[in-house]
């Protein structure tokens, strides 16, 4: 039967429900024959419900660090095999949390988190407890289970209990100066905020300036703060080719002794990366980076 007209998406719905951006999808229609847009009698493409959870599972298992030309290609059966795993890891501890979040009881969720705070501190609730969550959310969000309104206000209270907690920590080092941002377009701020915690716990002062921040801007606040690592947080929705032309740009224009170091689950995926750029696949990683940089800096400092 046919999917009532209301119910149909352009591809920026698409883009927008999924992450994946509209280049993308355009380029997976042309290499792999998916997504196949429904034609109005207008000659207006248009995407089904069913197109907009397939593009959620794809950016699942992209995420999980599948290939494009395996998961785009893979039938319904096959996708769902590859998130099998990922499902069992990241929903059965927060199944709790992820029904107080469908109920938009954030409050409650940030309040147990705050508990857990206290009891085994900050590093270990944004890497054990923070992080995973947020898997299980996009995961949730992927599969149906919730909402981009759930998603959304989840994440606005996760930020709120991040800069608090982050607040209470100070910097036990002059440098290295962390400047933390996304590139423009980049609206996604948890995995900002998430690296601004872990930064702050290895010593080093923390600039943040949000998100979309033009690359001009970029470098300009760089050289005024004397940052030392310029960091940047790239989600699955925003990574691909042109990243990595913004990030060649970016690390042309700054100063030379800036380390350009680029994390979140759009970084690199399956590409080679730009060359002189940082990457990190784990906030773990990125702490060793940060605390690397403090002992040489203290090593150096008259």
């Amino acid at each position: 039967m046919a999917e009532p007209s209301d119910r149909l998406v352009s591809i920026g719905g698409l883009s927008e429900a999924s992450g994946i951006a509209p280049a993308t999808l355009r380029i997976w229609e042309r290499r792999y024959a998916r997504p196949v847009p429904v034609r109005l009698p207008s000659g207006h493409r248009r995407y089904t419900q069913d197109h907009v959870r397939w593009a959620k599972q794809v950016a699942e298992a992209l995420s999980r660090g599948h290939k494009p030309s395996v998961v785009v290609r893979a039938t319904n059966e096959e996708l769902a095999t590859l998130l099998a795993p990922a499902v069992v890891a990241a929903e059965r501890p927060y199944g709790d949390l992820i029904a107080l979040i469908r109920q938009h009881r954030g409050d409650q969720v940030i309040d147990l988190l705050d508990e857990e705070c206290d009891r085994i501190g900050l590093r270990r609730l944004v890497t054990e407890r923070v992080a995973p969550l947020v898997t299980a959310i996009g995961r949730a969000w992927a599969n149906g289970a919730l909402q981009i309104r759930h998603e959304h206000e989840a994440s606005e209270h996760l930020e709120t209990l991040l800069r608090r907690r982050r607040a209470d920590v100070r910097p036990t080092a002059t440098r290295p100066v962390v400047l933390l941002t996304t590139l423009p377009g980049e609206a996604h701020s948890l995995g900002v905020q998430m690296a601004a915690c872990i930064a702050t716990l290895e010593g080093a002062p923390v600039r943040v300036l949000g998100t979309s921040t033009p690359i001009e801007q970029i470098v300009a606040a760089s050289k005024e703060m004397r940052a030392d690592l310029v960091c940047l947080s790239v989600s699955l929705s925003s990574g691909g080719p042109d990243t990595d032309r913004r990030l060649a740009h970016l690390l042309r224009d700054l100063p030379s002794r800036m380390r350009l170091v680029v994390g979140g689950a759009g970084a690199r995926g399956v590409r080679r990366g730009v060359r002189g750029v940082e990457y990190v696949e784990t906030l773990e990683q990125l702490g060793e980076l940060v605390a690397d940089a403090v002992r040489r800096a203290r090593r150096t400092s008259p």
